[in-house]
């Protein structure tokens, strides 16, 4: 196993991720495969459920790889779509219901 020294590779995201920004941010985070990512959504004004489920895919998928898949810099609304969907910020992955 090799040691990761390269810097992670930047995913700026737009600032509206609806249903038509869907496709391009699917073939943006394809061509990262295979890299740590740190996503940058400090710029997002809007966000659809879509984009989130590609976000919360390549979560999932990043961490099956064992590479980084980290959300740094985000907006207000990029924060507030992920707590009305109930997703966790920082790791987007479904946050736990305590009983």
């Amino acid at each position: 196993m090799s040691t990761r020294s390269a810097a992670p590779q930047i995913l700026k995201l737009p600032p509206v991720l609806d249903l038509n920004a869907a496709s391009r941010l699917h073939e943006q985070v394809l061509a990262l495969r295979g890299k740590d990512i740190a996503v940058d959504a400090s710029d997002v004004v809007r966000v659809g459920a879509q984009c989130i489920q590609i976000l919360l895919s390549a979560a999932r998928s990043w961490q099956a790889d064992s590479l980084a898949f980290a959300v740094g810099q985000t907006s207000d609304a990029f924060e507030n779509t992920l707590q009305l969907l109930g997703i966790s910020d920082e790791s987007l992955l479904p946050k736990e219901i305590v009983k």
